[in-house]
């Protein structure tokens, strides 16, 4: 099995820590990894190699976090443009062997369960092997609005669900038959490219020309990839196909999608400690304080997060994350060069 790491994502709601130039993904906060160092990690032992996507400026950061968390000969796959999901998968399925088991997953996942991720990702193998694209499902313990459901009875599909309301997401919630869908896939590249054949034509015939182009020269040229269609490997096949699985899990998984989320992670799995900041009639436990270059004192205040980076210093008190889509965007508008 190969392991297809995604690196994609901006991580705009963790802005103003990630940014364009290192992203959430590289950020190395987790006892000094990264999630991308963690994923890479958590996928060794299953996979035999490991072949990184992400965009061209990022290149030398991600092979340098690579061979620190000790890859060997990955290879990397140098987008100069992003097209979303369904090229990246494309275009890794096109350069892998057909009977190949990929397992595609983002690079910016936290797993605080390794054992029931294993046991997960080896029946989502089972079922890729018999020709079956898998995704994994995950058991929800609250209303998320922020991801897409998946309506499911044992390993079959029944629907996918888009993002839904509050009232909505309760609803799935208290069905019990519904599942995060969490942007993990298992499938053997032949069986890949059959579907995106079949379902997004467009994106196959030039993630093909695309793929061949690569494995000629070792790059990617925008012009090429910019005439690939851009839509996710959801849209593109998942919610169309009739070979998809889905694996049901109780693992313990973030995707680290606001301060909050990042908060809890550091707090309940990692020993993060800031020793450039001091809490008076203030508890610890109940802020973040994210900074390097100066002290950082909260006195008598409960539920804050600081955020000190070299251009921005970001207060916001906890329960707010979702609003920093707001700020991010009238920093678009105004700072951009802070971006």
């Amino acid at each position: 099995m190969h392991h297809i790491l995604l690196c994609g994502g901006s991580g705009t709601r963790l802005w103003p820590l990630s940014n364009q130039q290192t992203p959430k993904q590289l950020l190395p906060l987790f006892e000094d990894r990264s999630l991308l160092q963690l994923t890479y990690q958590r996928n060794k032992i299953a996979c035999t190699h490991i072949m990184a996507i992400m965009n061209a400026q990022q290149q030398n950061m991600i092979a340098t976090q690579l061979q620190e968390a000790g890859a060997e000969n990955p290879v990397l796959l140098a987008e100069p443009v992003g097209r979303n999901t369904a090229a990246a998968i494309a275009l890794a399925a096109f350069v892998s062997a057909s009977e190949t088991v990929l397992l595609i997953t983002p690079a910016d996942h936290l797993i605080g369960t390794p054992d029931l991720y294993a046991q997960t990702i080896a029946t989502a193998r089972e079922l890729a092997e018999a020709d079956n694209v898998v995704t994994i499902g995950l058991q929800p313990n609250y209303p998320e609005t922020g991801y897409g459901y998946i309506q499911y009875k044992g390993y079959d599909v029944l629907r996918f669900v888009e993002k839904p309301d509050l009232p909505t997401a309760t609803l799935l919630l208290q069905s019990g038959d519904h599942l995060w869908n969490s942007g993990i896939f298992c499938c053997k590249a032949g069986v890949m490219l059959e579907e995106l054949q079949q379902y997004a034509p467009a994106i196959y015939k030039a993630a093909a020309i695309a793929a061949e182009e690569w494995l000629q020269t070792g790059k990617l040229s925008q012009s090429t990839m910019e005439a690939i269609p851009s839509d996710s490997i959801d849209y593109a096949v998942m919610e169309k196909s009739k070979r998809v699985k889905v694996v049901p899990s109780y693992m313990q998984w973030s995707d680290v999608g606001s301060y909050e989320a990042l908060s809890d992670a550091l707090t309940n799995h990692y020993q993060y400690s800031n020793h450039q900041a001091v809490f008076i009639n203030s508890n610890p436990q109940n802020s973040m304080v994210i900074g390097k270059e100066k002290l950082v004192a909260l006195v008598g205040v409960e539920n804050m997060v600081v955020v000190d980076t070299p251009g921005v210093l970001l207060i916001m008190q906890k329960g707010k994350g979702q609003e920093i889509k707001q700020l991010h965007q009238w920093v678009k508008e105004n700072r951009p060069e802070l971006l």
